[in-house]
């Protein structure tokens, strides 16, 4: 199943969707994981532990506006890079994490690889909305 990851807020401009930054390979396996990780608790459990809860916003084209939970492009990067941190140092809770990534993951390099790209990206991405005026915004996924 291909999935398609792009950053959204309210009032956020065709232009804007346009023009924003994705992922550098691309954002299926990330996609993907933010599906998996909904049936996964142990996934949420260590998220929590790794004070990264903000990675699990997220968005999909059937739900309204006020069904989200909303953060900061801040708190966003922030739980990002907590998570990148906790991949590198190869925390026990990621192992859970970089189980479910694995189930969609693009397999051209190493799993762990993989996910911190993909948080890299993402960090970029909440740079961007930063600049672009985002106070609160998610990672909008469709299929």
């Amino acid at each position: 199943m291909g999935a398609s990851v792009i950053v959204y807020w309210p009032g956020i401009t065709e232009e804007q969707l346009e023009s924003q930054p994705g992922f550098e390979h691309d954002d299926r396996a990330w996609g993907n994981w933010m599906a998996e990780r909904e049936d996964e608790p142990a996934v949420h459990d260590a998220i929590r532990k790794l004070a990264a809860e903000a990675i699990l916003t997220c968005k999909t084209d059937c739900w309204d506006d006020e069904d989200v939970n909303w953060v900061s492009p801040q708190q966003l990067r922030d739980a990002a890079a907590k998570l990148r941190e906790a991949v590198r140092a190869g925390s026990p809770e990621t192992r859970i994490i970089l189980e479910t990534y694995e189930r969609n993951a693009n397999r051209i390099d190493p799993v762990s690889e993989e996910f911190i790209r993909d948080l890299d990206d993402i960090i970029a991405m909440t740079r961007w909305a930063q600049e672009e005026g985002a106070t609160r915004m998610t990672l909008e996924v469709n299929w």
